[in-house]
């Protein structure tokens, strides 16, 4: 067998590992490539063959550490931003109908307030900028909680009462403002751990869950949280007051042991 040129066909095969080939008789004499053509044609008929590998893995195998910081930039996307916990306020900074207040309230277990407790007590102390009116309102109220407490039959200084608004100086009048973080600030200054908030008035300005009703219990900022009824539609509902004392001395059972 003659030896001969190596023309294209062959190169294929070369590239593919095959070196020998038995053939009856001489393989024909292709035409010599002349010049750079010659060389490009081997070239071309080489990178033909190894291209498809080289891009098929390519598209299988995508640089890790890109597909890495894809998903770590997804799941910084994905998550919320941190909701920064409450913290009470020192009390150099509440309003100073609320420092006055705090140095006249006891400390106690469970704290009980309603929308009218800052004008009762003010009433009770007989500040003449308040108005008087209201005296029989206040009496009847004075007469319901105690009935409520003695039922309760808890000890003496479990609770206390911490009002929801306070009196505060507005063009020459004196109106009651909530402040709710004073309040829940107060709260953990007295060192209660339960409070009971009646009517929805006092609810709301305290920033209780909307979704709270009459006897229902939560926790917020750090209590436990009762809601009752309003002391005026308690006193127009006495049918309304067995369960309302069955659902305190369920919920304030752990207060009641000390």
């Amino acid at each position: 067998m003659a030896f001969a040129d190596m023309s294209f066909q062959a190169a294929l095969w070369l590239n593919l590992g095959l070196r020998c080939l038995l053939m009856p008789e001489d393989i024909p004499v292709l035409p010599k490539a002349v010049g750079p053509a010659g060389g490009q044609a081997l070239q071309e008929a080489q990178t033909f063959t190894a291209t498809p590998r080289t891009v098929r893995q390519q598209a299988v195998r995508p640089p890790s550490a890109i597909v890495r910081k894809f998903d770590e930039a997804s799941a910084k996307a994905e998550q919320p931003p941190p909701v920064k916990a409450w913290q009470p306020l020192p009390t150099h900074v509440w309003p100073e109908s609320w420092q006055q207040r705090l140095q006249s309230t006891r400390p106690g277990l469970v704290a009980w307030t309603y929308w009218n407790l800052g004008a009762d007590l003010c009433a009770a102390q007989q500040q003449s900028k308040l108005p008087q009116d209201g005296a029989e309102e206040r009496k009847a109220r004075r007469a319901f909680l105690q009935r409520l407490l003695a039922n309760l039959g808890h000890p003496l200084g479990t609770h206390t009462f911490w009002p929801a608004c306070l009196p505060i100086e507005e063009g020459g009048q004196t109106v009651f403002r909530p402040h709710a973080d004073a309040f829940w600030s107060g709260l953990t200054a007295l060192g209660v751990r339960g409070v009971v908030v009646m009517g929805s008035a006092a609810a709301r300005a305290l920033d209780l869950p909307s979704g709270l009703r009459p006897l229902q219990q939560t926790r917020h900022r750090g209590h436990l949280v009762c809601v009752l009824w309003d002391v005026e539609y308690l006193l127009d509902e006495p049918q309304r007051y067995a369960p309302m004392l069955a659902f305190l001395q369920q919920a304030l059972r752990p207060f009641a042991r000390r």
